[in-house]
């Protein structure tokens, strides 16, 4: 241990005495470990973000609707009492509610302003969107059918003129519909969030009111998530008995969605950590070939160690703890510099787009890197250690 110790320090040395060519030649690794890490960071808080904006709700449900492309459309089109009977023949479903979407007119301030009305029910929905104030949907709102809407932070600029929207009422059809809650702005300008459109929500019981007897689809609600294909295909399979088995229906699952972005980002981080890797091994080359020169330049003092009793493996310990410790060197500069590039775009563009960072462990990364930095120096310091230790000593000392 003490030998090794030894050779560390004796290794510091030469390297801090030739600081600029030690620099230099850690380059390539700096800045293949600083990629990676930020890469590895960035695409794992992005896709936790992202994860994090898709409510429990919504991962557990599906959305069926009518195929926009079928040739008879109209014998697939469904209606709100569609929802209960499914319902009854699909006993594994935890939920099936009637989802409506749809463009309505409106008069605000002696001008017709065009909205969208979308139907939802208790809790967070599809759009898991926060509330800037208010509340959402209740069961009683629900069974006992209250005027009362949601409304997008769109709508709200819209339709009012500032202050809080609760308590005042939207005109649908000549209806008073209460606002009881107020969506916060969707993260990156609706790019990922909903509530980017002038939208107003009312409970999916207040559907027959508004009059419309077709719907947009039906949500169907799994008991749990290796349930959602299942029950999904089930309630396809209902919604076939009702109108024929020649009316064909989509099917929307949020949570293979989810799971698509998942593997999505991991498929992206992957080749794009592959290219940051060709760093390292350019780096690599590098070290081995500085290694190379060390080893020439040193001759005649390794011809002089061995003459005095130094053993092969001595040389090769010598010449492999300097490799070595230059990657290591190189690959905690870089550790550092790929944490605040890392943070850098984590707290500035992924916040912009997703609203919040989700926390994730650096611990994994840091691993990766030192690996990478340590296998490099295994790697490529192997070889000019190998070739300095087999020299002979006698043609080492006639070196000039």
């Amino acid at each position: 241990m003490n030998r090794i110790a030894e050779y560390a320090a004796q290794a510091w040395r030469i390297l801090w005495n030739n600081r600029l060519r030690s620099l230099l030649t850690m380059l390539g690794l700096i800045i293949g470990v600083g990629s990676v890490i930020a890469i590895l960071a960035v695409g794992d808080s992005t896709n936790r973000s992202v994860q994090n904006l898709l409510s429990p709700y919504s991962q557990l449900s599906s959305l069926i609707s009518p195929k926009a492309d079928q040739p008879e459309p109209e014998l697939a089109q469904i209606r709100y009492n569609d929802a209960q009977r499914v319902a009854r023949l699909v006993p594994d479903a935890q939920a099936v509610q009637p989802v409506l979407y749809l463009p309505m007119e409106t008069r605000v301030r002696h001008t017709d302003k065009t909205l969208f009305v979308q139907s939802d029910g208790v809790g967070v929905g599809f759009d898991s969107t926060p509330l800037a104030e208010g509340r959402r949907f209740t069961e009683l709102d629900i069974t006992a059918r209250r005027h009362v809407c949601i409304i997008s932070d769109a709508a709200k600029t819209e339709l009012f003129d500032g202050g809080s929207a609760l308590g005042r009422a939207v005109k649908l059809q000549g209806t008073d519909y209460i606002v009881v809650g107020v969506l916060q702005p969707p993260v990156g300008g609706g790019l990922i969030g909903g509530g980017a459109d002038v939208t107003v929500a009312v409970p999916y019981s207040m559907i027959p009111e508004i009059g419309e007897q077709y719907i947009y689809g039906l949500a169907v609600v799994a008991k749990s998530a290796s349930d959602v294909s299942r029950v999904s295909a089930s309630a396809i399979g209902a919604l076939k008995k009702i109108h024929g088995q020649r009316a064909e229906y989509d099917e929307q699952d949020i949570g293979s969605a989810s799971d698509a972005i998942s593997k999505t980002f991991g498929v992206l981080t992957a080749v794009i950590s592959v290219v940051a890797g060709v760093s390292l091994v350019v780096g690599g080359v590098g070290i081995m070939n500085i290694m190379l020169v060390s080893v020439t330049e040193r001759t005649r003092e390794i011809g002089i160690r061995k003459a005095i009793g130094a053993t092969r493996g001595d040389i090769l310990l010598q010449f492999f703890s300097e490799a070595l410790l230059l990657c290591l060197v190189g690959g905690i500069i870089g550790l550092g510099i790929g944490v605040v590039l890392a943070e850098l775009v984590i707290h500035t563009l992924i916040v912009k787009l997703t609203g919040a960072v989700v926390s994730f462990s650096w611990l994994p990364i840091i691993s990766v890197a030192i690996g990478f930095s340590a296998g490099v120096g295994i790697i490529f310091g192997t070889y000019p250690a190998v070739r300095a230790s087999y020299l002979n000593p006698i043609e080492a000392l006639r070196y000039e």
